[in-house]
């Protein structure tokens, strides 16, 4: 097993633990109307009726049934925690939705599953997580059927740079390699151990070159916003649910989208 899988994957494991029961997912309200999913990736979401979904890293599966409660024929959710996908499981049940679960790393093809899906989706931390982002996107576009969509929407590589605070600028832009730390804490358990964890900044280049340059995948968007829907830092809110980091509220884009096409 690749070191960084090994590491990574225990962290998610014990944040998996945690995260179905914190307030950052509020699983009261889930409950209640299972719906995560924001403007952003909402605005790229074609019609879902009768389609086949597959949500990479999907982590205990909120967004998942989100796809499904917007009329999903079938929905899949493949993460490499078996911790997270426990509480997967156990939440669908909890409300009586019906969805799969695929234990497997997002970069390694799974071929029971390639040319099964109309659309893959994934979304916020997701691609930081891989030293090459080429294995993810060709793990993605195996598993759409030709004419189907990729649809992501995640960090912008630009927040990446800066530390903690969002302040300063401290880590390359470019991918120079594993960047090694320990944490205390999750972004939605303040209570999760100090745990090590293994991760890769990747410029806007490297997540576009990879469907640009092939000549089976169509680019149909790419977007960038100067907001996020999650206040992970000290932000502001100029209006409800777009946050900005504070002192620096429009200087940067902290979002991108993207649509691309198999062909």
């Amino acid at each position: 097993m690749k070191e960084y899988l090994d590491i990574n994957r225990k962290l998610w494991d014990h944040w998996a633990d945690l995260h179905p029961r914190s307030d950052f997912y509020d699983a009261e309200a889930f409950r209640k109307n299972p719906m995560t999913l924001h403007e952003i990736e909402m605005a790229l979401l074609p019609e879902l009726a009768g389609k086949k979904v597959l949500h990479m890293q999907c982590h205990f599966g909120q967004d998942t049934l989100s796809l499904k409660t917007l009329g999903a024929a079938e929905v899949w959710g493949l993460d490499f925690s078996p911790v997270a996908l426990r509480e997967a499981a156990a939440l669908a049940q909890d409300l009586d939705m019906v969805a799969n679960w695929v234990l497997a790393n997002a970069t390694e093809i799974q071929e029971e599953l390639v040319g099964q899906f109309d659309l893959v989706f994934a979304s916020y931390g997701v691609l930081g997580w891989h030293p090459d982002i080429k294995p993810w996107m060709d793990a993605a576009f195996s598993y759409l059927k030709p004419g189907g969509e990729l649809i992501m929407a995640d960090f912008h590589p630009i927040l990446w740079i800066l530390d903690e605070n969002f302040e300063h600028i401290v880590y390359p832009y470019f991918n120079t390699g594993v960047i090694e730390e320990e944490r205390e804490g999750s972004y939605a358990s303040p209570q999760a151990k100090r745990m090590k964890n293994q991760t890769w900044n990747h410029p806007i280049s490297d997540i576009v070159l990879p469907i640009v340059e092939h000549p089976e995948r169509d680019l149909v968007y790419f977007g960038e916003t100067n907001w996020s829907p999650y206040a992970l830092f000290e932000s502001t809110s100029p209006s409800p649910n777009r946050y900005q980091i504070k002192g620096s509220e429009g200087l940067f884009p902290l979002v991108y989208s993207l649509k691309a096409r198999k062909l």
